[in-house]
């Protein structure tokens, strides 16, 4: 309920947000993303979830020198974690779609007449589209149902969360001109896995979404 929440405010903020006498800037941005689960109880070893993401949003200044800005965003983002079962032989992957708003509060440094250097943090709110679990033959799931009939996480078998919020740790970057480049951290503050989850699995495995973004940015 937490997370649903906070996705409707900051999907609420990018279509309200208005500071008088300013220029609202839209910009686009995607690139690539890399994420793992906050398992600190996983026995097996994670190699990262590589995905894409993408994302539409607005700059609003806050101050006259435009270098204080808030920046609303609305981005498809991929997520999930890959394990090495080595027992057998394979690997597991996991893998969630997430329609995700973003709030970043974000300073800028001028170094030059066309270069800035953005940072900041802010918050996000998902909501999961789309999953799979999927792995190598022979790997099987609860109640031995194979990984690899590509199962949805969001049924009863697995039972993971839709919905995902967190803090987005830190951005930094770099802008020139309409371009930019970004570099997000995100951590989720609530468990992947709910407690649906069969009885005697561990859910240690399976603990709160961590995922870093390289973006390419333009903005109009």
């Amino acid at each position: 309920m937490k997370a649903r929440l906070l996705f409707i405010c900051l999907l609420s903020a990018l279509f309200t947000c208005h500071v008088k006498g300013q220029v609202l800037k839209p910009f686009i941005r995607g690139g690539l993303t890399s994420s793992w689960f906050d398992s600190p109880g996983a026995t097996e070893e994670s190699v990262f979830q590589a995905g894409p993401n993408i994302g539409v949003g607005i700059k609003v200044p806050l101050n006259k020198w435009h270098s204080l800005f808030i920046e609303p965003t609305l981005a498809a983002i991929s997520k999930g974690d890959v394990y090495k079962a080595d027992k057998a032989g394979g690997r597991v992957s996991f893998s969630i779609w997430y329609l995700e708003t973003q709030l970043d509060f974000i300073y800028r440094i001028k170094i030059g007449r066309h270069w800035r250097i953005p940072f900041g943090t802010g918050l996000y709110g998902a909501y999961g589209i789309g999953s799979k679990v999927s792995a190598t033959n022979g790997i099987t799931w609860f109640r031995g149902i194979p990984v690899s009939t590509s199962i949805s996480m969001f049924d009863d078998i697995i039972g993971a969360n839709r919905w995902d919020a967190g803090w987005r740790v830190s951005t930094v970057g770099v802008e020139y001109r309409r371009f930019m480049f970004r570099w997000n951290f995100e951590v989720g503050f609530f468990p992947q896995f709910s407690s649906r989850m069969p009885h005697g699995y561990n859910q240690d495995y399976y603990g709160e979404n961590c995922t870093m973004s390289w973006n390419i940015g333009y903005s109009f």
